[in-house]
């Protein structure tokens, strides 16, 4: 069984210092006020996120430019990353324990972050990145439906794939990838706004394992 987890708004909640951290480095580079007004970002990928701030400001946008801001939005990160608490959502850390304990799931990120914040972020909530394994991160892709098949391809084995995530991208990416998906109501898209999507499984929390658990394997599991 191969798990696959969004991270913001699925795993943690960060205050959204993700976001305003951006915002900074766009400013620092754009030389100017800047703000993601008018930008989507839940469940989007950063390159495109990026990208839009540029269209937005009349900036010609470059691999050059881009490399520029993920070096400079990666250091702001990990400086205002220090100063607020990155909460781990409701029955993640149970949920994330009892898949270690189990021989046969293999655990992975698929995220619209750049590595390098991903990983910012779940250490700053106390989450070992190491227990991911097949993983797709933003620059994976050109869009959010290639991020899927590029951690299931890291997977040596042929198995079953569950993707939990937040927005109606993880649920749209996930399915069209033929992952099982649960979307859980903790993140940006509402529990209405999610149904329309059609997951699998539509939940308001992660914090009863045992239950999806159960739903996985369509078996009891003895948790740890």
């Amino acid at each position: 069984m191969l798990i696959l987890f969004d991270i913001d708004g699925t795993m943690i909640s960060s205050e959204g210092v993700g976001v305003r951290s951006i915002v900074e480095a766009a400013e620092q580079l754009l030389g100017q006020t800047c703000s993601l007004d008018g930008i989507s970002v839940g469940g989007r990928l950063d390159p495109l996120i990026w990208n839009d701030v540029c269209e937005k400001y009349g900036k010609e946008n470059s691999t050059q430019l881009h490399d520029e801001f993920q070096r400079l939005y990666t250091d702001i990160l990990r400086k205002n990353i220090e100063s607020i608490t990155v909460k781990v959502l409701p029955g993640i850390r149970r949920l994330l324990d009892a898949c270690v304990a189990m021989d046969n799931v293999t655990m992975g990120v698929v995220t619209g972050n750049y590595e390098e914040t991903g990983t910012i972020k779940l250490r700053a909530a106390g989450i070992n990145p190491a227990m991911f394994v097949a993983n797709a991160w933003g620059t994976d892709g050109a869009v959010r439906d290639d991020l899927p098949p590029v951690a299931i391809g890291q997977h040596q084995k042929e198995v079953s794939v569950i993707l939990i995530g937040d927005t109606v991208h993880d649920v749209t990416s996930g399915k069209s990838a033929g992952c099982r998906v649960i979307a859980v109501c903790t993140g940006s898209d509402d529990h209405a706004t999610l149904a329309q999507s059609k997951p699998d499984l539509l939940l308001d929390n992660l914090e009863d394992t045992k239950a999806i658990l159960h739903w996985i394997f369509n078996t009891q599991i003895q948790l740890p």
